[in-house]
């Protein structure tokens, strides 16, 4: 009987052992970059969705200041804020630090609510640009309520400025104020520019159009001219102060040689009425406003919308650190009119 030859069943090679080593490799580097990203996922997820409802709640209140009520329905105190750097803007949304457009509508939500009887105004501000602080002061002084004034930590220059017109200024003893008058800061850098080699030309409509340009030094008739507008706002600072203190002018610029005060030495001197903390402002506020017992407080919040949040998130994305070296230089650089305390707070 014939024998049959088996199949021959073709085998596949084993791997070779250098391209095993190279899979488990890649495998381990894949698990470490899996193991990196989903943490980071999981963390952008969550602000995202912290973000998301923040956005919610502020379309649901309606954008702008959102009243929030310490509770009850009786006659109430409001606390409006001026903390941060004094800036000037028309826009009342969502902000960082003390933006007129937000404190005056804060001030005016409160002189139109009928339950709110009067007004703290809680200031920790070195003050900020002399527009800014101005539209502040111009709401305060037409409320037609009782106003008092709370000063924080610092309550200084356009922190002072937007405190004047109050009824009644209440100053922690180791607060700092005072600082009346205007500082006007201009850069040059000719010099440097020069060092680097660099040509700034620029090209003008008149001899003044570019006076206290950062490129070129202060000529002496654009140093008149801005010396002017320094005097113009420090007389009107005078003015408010002098009104809002019932002081004269020159006993005012006496004071006001832009040295701060403590709050013990700004009530020996009569900028301020009374040492005390912000519960001392509320109690007074409720007095003044005919308020029997404990008075319901007040204050507003500014959520932001889903637009704010997201183009806030886009703009950080999107610019580089070039960029945002030269939006600081740009702001360090341009010549500031101001009721600005720039020093230790």
């Amino acid at each position: 009987m014939e024998e049959k030859t088996p199949p021959i069943v073709a085998r596949p090679a084993p791997p070779a052992r250098g391209t095993e080593s190279n899979r488990t490799v890649l495998w381990a580097l894949i698990s470490v970059v899996i193991g990196f990203m989903l943490p980071v996922i999981g963390c952008s997820m969550l602000i995202f969705v912290s973000m998301l409802s923040l956005a919610v709640a502020g379309a649901a209140a309606g954008g702008g200041n959102r009243p929030v009520s310490s509770g009850g329905l009786g006659d109430a105190v409001a606390i409006v804020r001026v903390e941060g750097v004094i800036s000037a803007s028309d826009d009342d949304d969502y902000t960082v630090g003390a933006t007129s457009g937000v404190v005056i509508a804060d001030l005016r939500a409160a002189a139109a609510d009928p339950s709110v009887k009067a007004i703290v105004l809680r200031v920790d501000s070195p003050g900020g640009t002399v527009t800014g602080s101005a539209q502040i002061y111009e709401v305060v002084k037409e409320l037609g309520k009782p106003v008092v004034v709370s000063m924080a930590s610092t309550a200084a220059s356009g922190g002072y400025y937007v405190s004047a017109p109050a009824d009644y200024i209440f100053a922690r003893p180791d607060s700092v104020t005072g600082s009346i008058g205007v500082i006007f800061t201009i850069i040059n850098a000719e010099e440097l520019m020069n060092e680097l080699g660099v040509e700034v030309v620029t090209i003008t409509s008149g001899p003044n159009k570019d006076m206290g340009s950062l490129w070129e030094e202060l000529e002496p008739e654009h140093r008149e001219i801005f010396e002017g507008l320094v005097a113009e706002s420090y007389s009107e600072f005078v003015r408010v102060v002098a009104e809002g203190r019932n002081m004269s002018e020159e006993e005012v610029r006496r004071l006001a040689d832009g040295r701060i005060y403590s709050g013990r030495q700004a009530l020996a001197i009569g900028l301020v009425d009374e040492l005390g903390d912000l519960q001392a402002a509320i109690d007074k506020a409720a007095e003044l406003g005919g308020i029997s017992g404990e008075p319901r407080i007040v204050e507003y919040e500014h959520p932001a919308t889903l637009s704010q949040l997201l183009g806030g998130v886009n703009s950080r994305l999107n610019s580089s650190d070039s960029d945002q070296v030269l939006q600081a230089i740009e702001e360090f650089a341009a010549p500031r009119l101001e009721y600005r305390y720039l020093g230790p707070q």
